[in-house]
């Protein structure tokens, strides 16, 4: 009989030191949050407990309220409404106390609440059936807000990271700014703070393994807010929606493919609620998720990967030390001019990352849809300067024609999308020759720029198309 092969003894155990020695440093990876994303990680400590319990998550569609009966026909677990009047009336059809509705904006009052109540009372609902929330005005105290909702389970404390993320804060910022206020939060609530009325607001990027452990980071810190101070009722929801930092006018269909990486993250983060942008598209993006992924058969997926762990390690304790700064300099308030110089000159990093296509965005500095739309851009995004440029070039009556003298390289051939340029060897209206440094662009007129490889694209695609102009001119 033969022996069984031992494998071990012709494969020996190789140590993470004797990977290190292979793997070149250029082959990490190292994020605007300053900390370092490895090429491969091995199992290192004891398989880790579960972060979140809940397997399934609500599919909210943000509607108007003359569209709620659609969304919800079309398969909407929850809806989601901006009232941009204080007294917005709320339609009779409107599904109160059969599906979480969520209000935000001018027209979530007290006033609301209180019609939510008697609607749902008139329908035979009892107060504690009326789900989802109002986001009720921060000018109120914190412990009347609290008071208004007693006895339903509506959330009302609304802890958003929406405007620093669209500030351009790093994850490590958006973190310890949320665990900021919400330490503030429970400090103004006094005794007998409970989170459930609260929730976390939070927009979910395209960087897919980062985001889904920046969700489970954000847990794990409010649970150590919460034990600080020695809080019993520790249900944390969390509502994710699809970022909108990178949001593409011009490339739509590029943006509701990020959307898909976005709403997975989400989903594989562990937020309770996830907001669809699209009604129709993101809400059948969703339960192809859920129906056919099957994304929702298990708590936690995510749960001893071990890049995915340690993200979550390395976020959480960078975002819990800043939160300690934040604290030590007196709060959120006090030590905001301090945070916001950090987050200014993360958003300028993020920035000339994106503008010089240093960092790729598929729509935006790169592969960019040859079909330009008429569109209104949208002035928050990264993306709007360079579809500015984009517009100017599809406004011209004909397109540059470039020839290239010598080698060039990505940042150049950016550049000339950007520009919808034809490449071509005879006849050109623009010469374009590889220097030291970048590359000289010469007209037909002898008028000559010169172009330095790296440089915001927005920049220098404004100064070719006026050398373009003058050719034309």
């Amino acid at each position: 009989m033969k022996e069984p092969l031992d494998l071990l003894s012709h494969f020996p155990p190789v140590t993470d030191q004797d990977w290190d020695k292979l793997i070149p440093e250029h082959l990490n990876w190292h994020p605007i949050e300053e900390i370092t994303v490895r090429p491969y990680y091995r199992r290192g400590k004891p398989p880790p407990e579960h972060i979140f319990n809940h397997r399934e998550w609500l599919i909210r569609a943000d509607v108007e309220m003359k569209d709620a009966a659609r969304a919800q026909l079309a398969g909407a677990g929850a809806l989601g409404f901006n009232l941009s009047e204080e007294n917005a009336k709320l339609p009779e059809d409107l599904p109160i106390g059969t599906i979480p509705l969520f209000f935000r904006g001018r027209g979530a009052t007290p006033k609301l609440l209180e019609t939510l109540r008697l609607r749902a009372a008139s329908r035979g609902y009892a107060p504690e059936e009326l789900l989802g929330a109002v986001d009720i005005s921060s000018q109120y105290p914190v412990r009347q807000i609290l008071d208004m909702v007693k006895g339903t389970r509506l959330w009302t404390l609304r802890i958003s990271l929406e405007p620093w993320h669209e500030k351009g804060a790093t994850h490590v910022q958006e973190l310890a700014c949320a665990l900021a206020q919400l330490s503030d939060l429970i400090a103004e609530a006094g005794s007998g703070f409970a989170t459930e009325h609260l929730y976390f607001f939070v927009p979910v990027g395209e960087r897919y393994l980062l985001d889904i452990a920046r969700l489970r980071a954000l847990r794990v810190g409010a649970a150590g807010v919460l034990d600080a101070y020695k809080i019993q009722s520790q249900k944390i929801n969390i509502v994710g929606v699809p970022s909108r930092r990178y949001e593409s006018a011009l490339d739509p269909e590029t943006h509701l493919i990020r959307q898909t990486l976005q709403c997975v993250a989400a989903i594989l983060g562990g937020c309770d609620v996830v907001a669809t942008l699209d009604t129709d598209l993101g809400l059948q993006m969703q339960q192809i998720m859920r129906c056919e992924g099957r994304l929702g058969v298990a708590a936690d997926a995510a749960a001893g990967a071990w890049m995915i762990e340690h993200l979550t390690d390395a976020l959480g304790a960078a975002s819990w030390e800043l939160f300690q700064q934040i604290e030590q300099r007196g709060g959120l308030d006090l030590s905001w001019n301090w945070i916001e110089k950090q987050i200014q000159h993360a958003h300028n990093q993020r920035s000339a990352a994106v503008l010089s296509g240093a960092d790729v965005v598929v729509g935006v500095n790169t592969y960019l849809s040859p079909d330009i739309p008429e569109a209104a851009l949208r002035p928050n995004s990264l993306a709007a300067p360079l579809e500015a440029i984009r517009l100017r070039a599809k406004a011209l009556t004909k397109k540059p024609r470039i020839k290239i003298q010598g080698e060039h390289d990505p940042w150049l051939h950016r550049l000339l999308s950007l520009c919808t340029c034809d490449i071509q060897n005879q006849p050109a209206d623009i010469v374009i020759t590889k220097t030291p440094t970048g590359f000289t662009a010469q007209n037909t007129r002898e008028e000559q720029i010169s172009l330095t490889s790296g440089d915001p694209l927005h920049l220098a695609a404004d100064q070719l198309l006026q050398l373009f102009d003058s050719d034309a001119a």
